[in-house]
C-alpha cells in the first residue's frame, strides 16, 4: 500500500511541475513576496504532505501575498513619554510663598514720635504712640499741647480750678499754671520756657462820633468783652500781655521764639478794620497784619520758622492752607471735589517736629478721624483707625485744638 501511495505522488509531481513553473503567477497584480517569507515556508514545511497542500490550492499563495501590499514600517523603538513642561506663569505660581519676599515699608511711612489729643473740648486727654499703640488717658480739659523739649503737656481748664495747666506725659504731676475763668488754646515757646494762650477779659470800644446835618457828637466807649493773648513764664506763672486786637485767637510761636502770629480781627481802629492773621511779640508794640484774609484762622509756625499753616473758611468749609512766614505763597494743601455734598472739613493741623509732616482732623470719611499729610500736602492718609474706632472725636468750629504732635 505504501508502495502503492509513493507511486501516486510521484505521478502528482511529475504531472503537476510543469504547472507551477507556467507564468500565471507572474501575471497576477500581487507583487512577488519577499524572500523572506519563502524561507519561512520552505521552513515551516518539513514533510511532503504540507507541500502537496500548499501545492494543490492557491491560497496560500494569495494570503502571502497580501500583507506585502503596503510597505512594513521599520521598527521604531519605544521613547519614553516625555515629562510635561511648565510655563514661567505656572511655575511662578507653583513656588512656596517664602521664594517671594514681601516689600518691607518704607521708613518715610513710619510714623514717629506721640501724639496728645482731647476727645472733645472739655472731654478726655489722651496719648497714643504715633503708630497707635499704647493708647493711655491722662486727664480731662481742652487744647492739649505738647512741649517739644521735655515731656510736659499744657492744656485748659473750664472748670474748677479754671485756667493754663501743665502735665507730665505719663499723667502725673498735674499742676495749675495760671488762673484764668475763661483761657484757651496753650502753646509751648519753642524752648519750653513760655505758654502763649488767648484769655476773655473785659475791654472798652473804641469813642464814635455821630453826626446828623451839622449836629455831631461823639459816643464814648462802653464795655465790651474782648479776647487777648497772654503769655505766661512756666517757672514763675508771671503773665506778659503783648500788643494785639481787640479779638485775638489762636497764637503760635515763630522757630526763635521773638514773634507770635494769631488770628486776629477787629484791630479798634477808626473806621474799623477787619483783617485776618497778624503778628506781634512778647514785649513791644509790634503789632502787624499778615494777612488781610478775614478766613483765616488757627495759624501753626513751622518748627524751622519758614512756613504757616492754617484753616481757611473756603465758601461753606474748612481746608487747610500754607504759605511762607511772610504772607507770600498761600496755597491749598487739602481739596474736595466740588460736586461731594456736604463738602468734607480738614481742620486743626499741627506740625511733626522735624517740620515733614502735618496731622490733622477730617471728616471726609463721614465722621471725624485724624490724618497725616506730607508738608506739601501729598501722600495723605488715614491714621489712628484703632483710636477712632473705640472713641468718637468731636469737633464744634470754634478753632480748638485737637491734636498735638510730640517726642
Amino acid at each position: 500500500m505504501k508502495r502503492s501511495l509513493l507511486l501516486a505522488l510521484l505521478i502528482v509531481l511529475l504531472c503537476g511541475c510543469r504547472e507551477v513553473t507556467v507564468p500565471e503567477a507572474a501575471d497576477t497584480d500581487a507583487p512577488t513576496p519577499p524572500s523572506a517569507v519563502f524561507e519561512e515556508t520552505a521552513t515551516a514545511t518539513p514533510t511532503p504532505e504540507s507541500t502537496a497542500t500548499a501545492t494543490v490550492t492557491p491560497e496560500p499563495t494569495a494570503t502571502a501575498t497580501v500583507p506585502t501590499n503596503t510597505p512594513a514600517p521599520e521598527p521604531v523603538e519605544p521613547t519614553d513619554t516625555p515629562a510635561p513642561t511648565t510655563t514661567p506663569e505656572i511655575a511662578a505660581a507653583q513656588m512656596p510663598a517664602e521664594s517671594t519676599p514681601t516689600p518691607e515699608q518704607s521708613p518715610t511711612d513710619e510714623l514717629q514720635g506721640r501724639f496728645v489729643f482731647q476727645v472733645a473740648s472739655g472731654g478726655d486727654i489722651y496719648t497714643v504712640n504715633a503708630d497707635g499703640s499704647n493708647l493711655t488717658r491722662l486727664t480731662d480739659g481742652m487744647d492739649p499741647d505738647w512741649s517739644p523739649v521735655g515731656g510736659q503737656i499744657t492744656f485748659s481748664h473750664w472748670t474748677t480750678p479754671w485756667g493754663i495747666y501743665i502735665i507730665n506725659g505719663d499723667g502725673s504731676g498735674e499742676r495749675l499754671l495760671f488762673s484764668s475763668n475763661v483761657a484757651r488754646a496753650p502753646v509751648w515757646s519753642p524752648d519750653g520756657t513760655q505758654i502763649a494762650f488767648y484769655f476773655e477779659t473785659e475791654g472798652m470800644t473804641a469813642p464814635m462820633k455821630m453826626c446828623m446835618g451839622e449836629l455831631c457828637r461823639t459816643i464814648p466807649p462802653r464795655p465790651q468783652t474782648e479776647w487777648h493773648i497772654g503769655v505766661v513764664d512756666v517757672a514763675d506763672g508771671y503773665l506778659h500781655q503783648p500788643y494785639n486786637d481787640r479779638f485775638s485767637f489762636s497764637p503760635t510761636w515763630s522757630a526763635d521764639g521773638e514773634w507770635l502770629v494769631y488770628d486776629g480781627g477787629d484791630s479798634g481802629a477808626i473806621p474799623s478794620e477787619l483783617h485776618g492773621l497778624c503778628m506781634t511779640t512778647v514785649e513791644g508794640p509790634n503789632n502787624s497784619v499778615l494777612t488781610n484774609n478775614v478766613h483765616d484762622h488757627f495759624p501753626v509756625w513751622s518748627p524751622d520758622g519758614t512756613r504757616i499753616a492754617f484753616m481757611h473758611w473756603q465758601h461753606d468749609h474748612w481746608e487747610i492752607y500754607i504759605m511762607n512766614a511772610d504772607g507770600s505763597g498761600r496755597w491749598p494743601l487739602t481739596s474736595s471735589s466740588a460736586y461731594v455734598e456736604p463738602r468734607p472739613n480738614n481742620v486743626s493741623p499741627a506740625w511733626s517736629l522735624d517740620g515733614e509732616q502735618i496731622v490733622f482732623l477730617s471728616d471726609r470719611s463721614g465722621k471725624w478721624e485724624f490724618y497725616v499729610m506730607n508738608a506739601d500736602g501729598s501722600k495723605q492718609r488715614k491714621i489712628l483707625e484703632n483710636v477712632t474706632e473705640s472713641l468718637e472725636i468731636q469737633y464744634t468750629g470754634v478753632y480748638e485744638r485737637v491734636i498735638s504732635w510730640g517726642p
